[in-house]
């Protein structure tokens, strides 16, 4: 078999061609600084491109063309924001009578340009529910982690977590994948109610980094989700789920594995960790937590019914 790379990128990012603060030319070099290898520059309703990454790819992140599609419904006191990755020209948003409407309608348009369609930060502002996600058809993910402040990604208020929200919507039969994002913004100020870059990423196994070898993986769910958790070997199917986590001096971890409406099937200590998805479940998947602060990882679902 091929020989594969783990691969480390995040999908969605700012600059100064919508509302981030900083160039693009700056935002990548800041990334490729920081051992990122792609990159996906996802400005509000503009394909942000680099001349420049094209002549001298070894300088810059791999980048592949994104665009958030922004909806501002009802005077922006609704926003939905889905990302287009992988495309080749803008998508006008979409503006229906209603939140789901118009969600569903930007996704449809996104796969219709040849990209692949994420559900970005759910809890923000309030706009979206469990039910939103599981009544989006063709999505390929949502964001369980968006590093920005106000995304609220954890829930509160009686409000549910997106992480919940996507085992809802798994359980219902929507087949989609969980990322974790910077949606970064702010690159010269560090706070944490700044959208600063290096909160969220996915790392992706691919043959090559290039454009086709990581759309193909990502379109798979051949990858992980973190917001800090490094596994450093992982088989993830519905036979075995195998992870291996990269400690960072006296870091440890727990492992949970769910099931249907997130049910905890089980509960694992250590750096290296092993469970038998059980026949039946609908799917299961896995959240690493660390000691270290709030540092998560997420792997991809698998259909253990369906062996």
């Amino acid at each position: 078999m091929p020989d594969t790379r783990w691969l480390k990128g995040n999908i969605h990012t700012h600059t100064t061609e919508s509302d981030g603060d900083a160039s693009p030319q700056h935002v990548a070099e800041w990334y490729r600084q920081h051992g990122y290898d792609f990159l996906v520059l996802s400005d509000h309703n503009h394909l942000t491109v680099l001349e420049e990454a094209g002549s001298h790819p070894e300088d810059w992140p791999m980048l592949i063309p994104g665009e958030e599609v922004t909806s501002r419904l009802f005077g922006n006191t609704v926003p939905v924001h889905v990302n287009a990755i992988g495309i080749d020209a803008v998508i006008e948003p979409a503006e229906e009578q209603t939140a789901q409407l118009t969600l569903q309608e930007n996704v449809n348009r996104i796969r219709e340009a040849g990209g692949l369609a994420s559900i970005n930060h759910p809890n923000y502002r309030w706009t979206l529910d469990a039910q939103n996600l599981v009544d989006t058809t063709g999505a390929w993910a949502v964001e369980v982690y968006n590093g920005h402040s106000g995304s609220n990604s954890y829930g509160g208020g009686g409000r549910m977590s997106v992480e919940e929200m996507w085992d809802l919507a798994l359980s219902a039969g929507n087949r989609i994948f969980g990322v974790a994002t910077d949606d970064s913004h702010h690159y010269h100020e560090s706070s944490p109610l700044l959208a600063n870059p290096g909160r969220g990423w996915i790392v992706v196994k691919a043959e090559k980094l290039e454009r086709p070898e990581l759309m193909q993986s990502m379109s798979d769910g051949d990858f992980y989700s973190s917001s800090g958790v490094v596994i450093a070997e992982m088989k993830n199917s519905a036979d075995e789920i195998v992870l291996e986590m990269d400690p960072y001096d006296e870091e440890l971890f727990t492992t949970v594995f769910r099931g249907k409406n997130g049910e905890k099937l089980a509960e694992e200590h250590g750096d290296s960790v092993r469970f038998k998805p059980p026949a039946g479940q609908p799917y299961v998947r896995a959240t690493v937590y660390s000691s270290r602060e709030s540092y998560r990882a997420w792997t991809q679902p698998v259909y253990p019914a369906a062996r």
